[in-house]
């Protein structure tokens, strides 16, 4: 009872129990710890311990059976609109309304999207959304096309080496510029609310346009706690238009009619900051998405201009 596999060039430079439980997700710790203790795990014939790095093309020896097949995604057919792409990642520009990954199987989504329109052969890596953008948020998503691309972006997302800008239009008028740090705690019937019991949340946003009734607000997540944005700034008096959830119900009324089916809300842009190989040459960039047609028609109509040199 053994298998034998060869490091795929995804997996290049990754740790020999990453790879593995990545093969075997449901192998106990401890049963697979003890196996390295007693060397009986070997990478080209040589003993190997959990914390080696393994390069593409060596072979990997395991004293368990072969692993189970795992269940391929249904790809959905879909066109989805690129900003940005090379060999390692590309940006998405998500329409709203539409998933980042499927709830369920089947689901239309981002991720079955690309399956439908990126053909990737059997055990090979798929292309992986760097984030979640909620269904009804628009704007710049991010997805590794390779593991070693994934793994980077996994590390600049927490060392917080990509700063990650919305744009949102909220009800009343928004300070100049602030900054909220309310905990958020994630309830049951996936509604979030400020509670000292939350987790750590901050939120900076400056106002780029507005009148007495309504702002354009740029919207900074230091953090990305689940409904981060639109909870912060209602608890500020200043709830997004659209936003059935935490919004104001009498002012989404009137505007629904007139197009604002969804939160405003919007991925306007991801900056990259020093970033290491394989994607070092991404250091400094900007990418930014255009803004969807129901934001760009409400500030049409408010005569508002300034947004314009963004755009």
């Amino acid at each position: 009872m053994s298998h034998r596999f060869r490091v795929l060039g995804d997996d290049d430079g990754r740790r020999a129990d990453k790879i593995i439980r990545a093969l075997y997700p449901d192998l106990p710790l401890g049963a697979l710890m003890r196996a390295f203790r007693k060397g009986l795990i070997r990478v080209d014939g040589k003993r190997a311990a959990f914390s080696d790095r393994l390069a593409e093309g060596q072979e990997v020896f395991l004293p368990f059976e072969e692993p189970a097949t795992k269940a391929v995604p249904v790809a959905v057919k879909g066109d989805l609109d690129f900003i940005y792409s090379d060999d390692n990642l590309l940006v998405v520009d998500k329409p709203w309304g539409l998933l980042t990954q499927p709830a369920v199987k089947g689901d239309d989504s981002v991720s079955s999207r690309l399956l439908g329109i990126m053909t990737r052969g059997p055990g090979l890596f798929r292309p992986t959304p760097v984030h979640r953008l909620d269904r009804n948020t628009s704007g710049a998503l991010l997805v590794a096309l390779k593991g070693p691309a994934l793994r980077e972006l996994h590390r600049a997302w927490r060392d917080e080496a990509v700063v990650k800008i919305y744009w949102a239009i909220v009800v009343g008028r928004a300070p100049q510029h602030g900054e909220i740090d309310d905990p958020l705690l994630k309830e049951e019937g996936n509604r979030v609310v400020v509670s000292p019991r939350g987790q750590e949340a901050l939120t900076r946003f400056r106002r780029l346009d507005g009148d007495g009734e309504f702002s354009l607000v740029e919207i900074e997540l230091v953090t990305g706690r689940p409904h981060q944005a639109r909870v912060h700034l209602a608890a500020r008096g200043l709830p997004l238009l659209g936003d059935v959830k935490y919004g104001r119900q009498s002012v989404n009324d009137i505007w629904r009619s007139q197009g604002i089916e969804r939160p405003q809300l919007h991925a306007r842009s991801l900056s990259f900051g020093a970033m290491n190989v394989p994607l070092a040459y991404l250091s400094g960039k900007t990418v930014k998405s255009p803004l969807p047609q129901d934001m760009e028609g409400f500030l049409r109509r408010r005569a508002w201009k300034n947004y314009l040199q963004g755009v």
